[in-house]
């Protein structure tokens, strides 16, 4: 007999990731790490393999008071800190509208707070079909009900067909749905919403708002922004925004992980846009009590970093870091798509950030394959996922080669 209730009583289960990345940790002790390419996990590292942390942020880190770093953050974060994220989040596209910060754990804090709090038991969460697992298992354990649809079509562009059939099914459902949408860089393909794009999504959204009756939040995760354009051009969809109907509301999850290689001090942000006044209060007391109940309050010298790094005399330095890691990402996805053409490897349009995909339903017998060859990746079932974040330059092309040869 279990002592765990009957919802909290799970299957012992494995995280793919972590097993595939233990896998090619015992292949390195065997045949080297030369000989081994782990192209697995969502973390940038240098052509040698050791994981980047930006020298800016931690000699920020390092220079903080011992008192700032012992101590407790407010529940909601530290107000210089609200204030920072916001900043930095928008650039020069901030919607007109009101707009709140609540510091969470990472971007997952964030996420994780948005489907308890704007959907209850039963209610549906729609995400694309390609996503990072966390999102249904955070489902699973609140009971909500996780639905899908097809995320690109056969030309590998957003199906817009496809989301707006589920969401009107959703609609006919429950006066109350939630939707998650990963963009840009999307997890695992590497795939970015367009302007356009954007603009018909969040037109569809107004139209079924219309029903006053009904309430609806859009889940926005932006954890490979700084990755997924350049300069500010990926930011321009959040000037859209604006303008919203009262019971459509956003939420944008940052976080600090990719940006500033901070993973483990796991600091991020839950950002609520609303054209309603009330909307806004509601989800910032929401949100805080969620907080207080859950994770108490986040990594006050996270917060505190965020901060100094963005005063006019650090930023600097902290740009040409960021700027170094953007490059060395931008080289390999470079080199992967060109050596992709070359073998005539049909795979997803790579706009940005951590992932590039391969759309296959071979993915498993193909991953066991290439394993003989030392070679480990991210099998699903809709298609393989390449970790361009943490593979050797020099290993792309042998990597290619053999997904050539086994695809």
């Amino acid at each position: 007999m279990s002592m765990m209730k009957n919802k909290a009583s799970w299957k012992k289960s494995s995280d793919l990731a972590f097993d595939m990345k233990r896998k090619a940790d015992e292949a390195i002790k065997v045949f080297g790490k030369d000989r081994v390419i782990n192209a697995v996990l969502g973390v940038l590292t240098d052509d040698n393999g050791k994981i980047i942390a930006l020298e800016s942020v931690y000699d920020c880190l390092d220079k903080l008071d011992r008192a700032d770093l012992a101590s407790y953050a407010p529940i909601e974060g530290d107000k210089a800190y609200q204030e920072k994220v916001i900043e930095i989040l928008f650039g020069p596209y901030k919607p007109k509208s009101y707009i709140k910060a609540i510091a969470t754990p990472g971007g997952t804090g964030a996420i994780r707070a948005g489907i308890t709090n704007f959907i209850g038991k039963g209610d549906p969460l729609i995400c694309h079909d390609t996503f990072w697992g966390v999102y249904k298992k955070m489902a699973d354990e609140f009971e909500r009900d996780f639905r899908t649809y097809q995320f690109l079509d056969e030309n590998y562009t957003f199906n817009f067909k496809a989301f707006k059939e589920e969401l009107e099914k959703a609609l006919g459902d429950s006066n109350r749905l939630a939707i998650i949408l990963n963009s840009p860089g999307n997890n695992p393909t590497g795939y970015s919403l367009s302007n356009e794009q954007w603009d018909k999504l969040l037109d569809l959204l107004r139209k079924k708002a219309e029903d006053k009756d009904k309430n609806l939040s859009l889940i926005v995760d932006v954890a490979y922004l700084e990755f997924a354009g350049d300069g500010n051009s990926q930011r321009e969809f959040f000037q859209k925004f604006e303008n919203l109907p009262p019971n459509l509301f956003i939420e944008v999850c940052f976080s600090m992980s990719k940006a500033y290689t901070a993973y483990g001090l796991r600091s991020g942000a839950a950002v609520g846009i609303s054209s309603d006044k009330k909307a806004i209060e509601d989800f910032y007391l929401a949100f805080a009590h969620t907080a207080r109940v859950n994770w108490s309050n986040t990594n006050h010298g996270a917060q505190k970093v965020l901060v100094e790094l963005n005063k006019k005399e650090n930023l600097g330095k902290y740009n040409k870091d960021l700027g170094m890691a953007k490059a060395l990402l931008k080289k390999r996805a470079d080199i992967f798509v060109s050596e992709m053409a070359k073998e005539k490897i049909p795979m997803v349009p790579y706009f940005g950030g951590f992932f590039a995909f391969i759309p296959t339903d071979k993915a498993f017998d193909i991953s066991n394959l290439l394993e003989k060859d030392q070679i480990f990746i991210l099998p699903s079932d809709k298609g393989i996922r390449i970790a361009l974040c943490s593979i050797a330059t020099s290993q792309i092309q042998r990597l290619v080669g053999s997904l050539g040869k086994y695809l």
